[in-house]
């Protein structure tokens, strides 16, 4: 008798086993509900630093980082974040980039040419979140600086080197590009809104930094659907920043908020702790005062002369 349980056992405990490496390997090993039960397994495919240094931007693209801007000021007050795989992955994601990284290295020129475009290696110490950061690469990267007419912000630089067609449903919009992108946004907007809250607090700035309309963007077939899922809403005017959406306090509240509770979002952690946090900053905001500043900063953009046609109209 307890030959035949132990018999029993081991072969339950096999069976378990396969299953769980069939799953794994068929990449369903995170966020999917067993049928069994309702339970999943959440993780986080990326992990980001914000702020992060000059240097791991520049381990990305050496372009992005410049010394000086356009008109020779320094730009040390710009917020770069960078975005890492983590570790969660499943082996198939880091079997599938090492084989485009070993064709993107068979047929890239050897001769110092710029290789950003390509899928970042995922070998130990680079793309992946370790315990060292020093050598890594991210696979993401995005800027968070002063539009031109100095009054407001703009997340500006973008680059992600995963690729837009590798649609995943189990992503935060649908593919990991999209996911990594939207982790850069929602990392932005924190940083934001915390340097938002600490000069209210200083005094310092109170009279032209806000939150609704404060953040612009200039959105992408794909990065504009990330943003209208965060609330930010389309421009209606034009500006010397060209963008096609701009934040808005109540649309980011609303968003926010749902994406905090949605089911599809609490597959991954990071994501819905990063609602979590939005939502917190935001209600610390006195709305009132946020969108009055927006409203006469409106008023005072009507009556200026900048004319955003002006190098247009000189070959007509």
């Amino acid at each position: 008798m307890k030959a035949l349980i132990a018999l029993l056992s081991a072969t339950l405990l096999l069976s378990s086993s396969i299953d769980v490496a069939q799953a794994f390997s068929a990449g369903k090993g995170f966020g999917k509900s067993s049928p069994s039960n309702k339970s999943f397994i959440g993780a986080d495919r990326f992990t980001a630093i914000c702020p992060a240094a000059p240097e791991t931007i520049s381990k990305f693209d050496s372009t992005l980082i410049n010394d000086d801007d356009d008109d020779g000021s320094k730009s040390d007050n710009d917020t770069w974040v960078a975005v890492y795989r983590s570790k969660n992955n499943l082996p198939s994601v880091f079997v599938r980039d090492s084989f485009f990284d070993a064709m993107a290295v068979a047929t890239t020129a050897q001769d110092g040419d710029s290789q950003t475009l390509v899928s970042s290696t995922t070998q130990e110490g680079v793309g992946v979140i370790s315990g060292n950061l020093q050598g890594e690469k991210p696979v993401a990267v995005a800027r968070l600086t002063a539009s031109k007419d100095g009054e407001k912000s703009i997340i500006d630089s973008m680059r992600c080197t995963l690729k837009k067609e590798n649609t995943n449903p189990d992503c935060d919009g649908g593919s990991e590009h999209c996911e990594a992108i939207g982790v850069c946004i929602d990392e932005l907007v924190i940083s934001y809104l915390q340097n938002l809250l600490e000069e209210e607090n200083n005094a310092v700035g109170t009279d032209t930094l806000h939150f609704d309309g404060g953040i612009r963007f200039r959105g992408t077939l794909f990065s504009g659907k990330l943003l209208e899922a965060r609330g930010f809403r389309e421009a209606t005017q034009l500006s010397a920043d060209m963008h096609s959406h701009e934040s808005d306090f109540d649309g980011a509240l609303t968003n926010y908020a749902e994406r905090s509770t949605s089911t599809d979002i609490s597959k991954s952690p990071g994501a819905r702790d990063r609602s979590l946090k939005i939502v917190s900053l935001l209600s610390k905001l006195d709305r009132n005062e946020d969108t009055k500043g927006e409203v006469e900063e409106e008023d005072d953009e009507e009556d200026s002369d900048y004319d955003p046609w002006a190098s247009v109209k000189r070959y007509l």
